[in-house]
């Protein structure tokens, strides 16, 4: 899935960059331009998540303390990964209203009223990420620039893509300059049974 989304990403890019867009197409990439790169972001954290529930597990040596059920433990750790992961999601509900925009059908609205919609969308995501995360980017240098990697390039940071020769050097251009985190300041979820269980599952509660 994360790879689709982050092709998808790569794919829009390469539209607005290369490829004429008429207008009465232009807002709708607009919007799926940012839409699909928050979605990356959930999922990644979901699985970083469970990347993290899974090193958590991992017995630790405490002298004069009763050893805790591995089911149980385990079932602990899981909830409250879930649980952060959704409450993220229901802070880009709440201040940008994503997941109304991304559920609803927007086929019924004029271009001016998605528009509209994708603004707010915009703004209320962006004061989340920049609330949760310290956001850089990987490659300091600026988009469609020629860079040459080397053999021992970090392919962590750098995905090559395209017709990519046997061995080192890689020669290309930058068609995106990519994203990484400094800081990550997640939800905070109070670890009681009932609360974890309603956070991992409610992203809004219905208003009445």
């Amino acid at each position: 899935m994360s790879v689709f989304l982050t092709l998808l990403t790569i794919a829009l890019i390469s539209t607005f960059f290369y490829y004429p867009v008429p207008t009465e197409y232009l807002q709708y990439l607009q919007i799926a331009a940012i839409a699909t790169p928050a979605l990356l972001l959930i999922l990644q954290m979901f699985k970083l998540g469970k990347s993290a529930g899974t090193t958590a597990d991992k017995p630790a040596e405490r002298p004069e303390q009763p050893k805790q059920p591995a089911a149980a433990k385990s079932l602990s750790v899981e909830a409250g990964n879930d649980a952060a992961v959704v409450q993220f999601l229901a802070r880009l509900q709440e201040k940008g209203r994503l997941v109304d925009f991304i559920m609803d059908d927007i086929a019924a609205y004029d271009d001016e009223s998605v528009g509209a919609a994708a603004r707010i969308v915009h703004q209320g995501c962006r004061e989340v990420l920049n609330d949760g995360f310290t956001i850089e980017t990987v490659h300091a240098g600026e988009e469609m620039e020629t860079i040459s990697l080397a053999d021992n390039y970090d392919s962590h940071a750098y995905r090559l893509i395209g017709k990519v020769p046997d061995s080192a050097p890689f020669d290309g251009r930058v068609l995106h300059r990519g994203w990484k985190t400094t800081r990550v300041n997640l939800p905070h979820v109070v670890n009681t049974a009932d609360h974890i269980e309603a956070a991992r599952s409610i992203i809004a509660p219905a208003e009445v």
